[in-house]
């Protein structure tokens, strides 16, 4: 329902971990089901088989896939080492990374390329409240639904142990 509510299955944990890579650590078989289904719907395919071959696979050949990333070691353009932007696509063997501030795009081989650290929750992204994070966490669907038709939105984030932007979509593959 998180889904159908628009949450967003492509962001990543600060571990870089997307809900469908969660829910398949943790063993959630029908998660992973649910999760790859909606991959393969999103990537334009219908049914479980196609999923192995497009957002899934994604995650796992080019796992920066829609991150925001931070360059670096570039010798042939130091001046662009530091900078952030987002990893756009990938072919042969490079990412095209939009620059953050400038419109720029640049191709970068993924060892050139890093994570960029998790936004804190203060820093502008909607929060989840603390009973909407133990609802979900409990399993308890109808008090997430409630708040989601409240005008709560399905991709607020939270922090637990340290760790930000935690989704309440990553928390359901979490917690099964």
């Amino acid at each position: 329902r998180l889904l159908r509510a628009g949450a967003d299955m492509k962001l990543r944990n600060v571990d870089g971990e997307t809900a469908l890579q969660i829910a398949k650590e943790e063993g959630h078989a029908e998660c992973v089901k649910v999760l790859a289904e909606a991959a393969a719907a999103a990537d334009g395919r219908a049914g479980a088989g196609g999923a192995s071959s497009g957002a899934a696979a994604a995650a796992v050949d080019a796992p920066l896939l829609g991150q925001r990333v931070v360059l670096g070691g570039l010798s042939s353009r130091p001046e662009l080492n530091g900078q952030r932007g987002v990893a756009r696509s990938f072919e042969g063997g490079r990412y095209a990374v939009a620059l953050e501030g400038g419109g720029e795009s640049v191709r970068v081989r993924p060892g050139n390329l890093s994570l960029a650290a998790a936004e804190p929750v203060s820093g502008g992204a909607a929060a989840a409240p603390d009973e909407v994070i133990a609802a979900a966490e409990r399993g308890e669907e109808k008090a997430v639904l409630t708040w989601l038709e409240g005008g709560g939105r399905p991709d607020a984030t939270y922090e637990r142990g340290g760790v930000s932007g935690i989704t309440l979509l990553m928390s359901a593959a979490m917690h099964g």
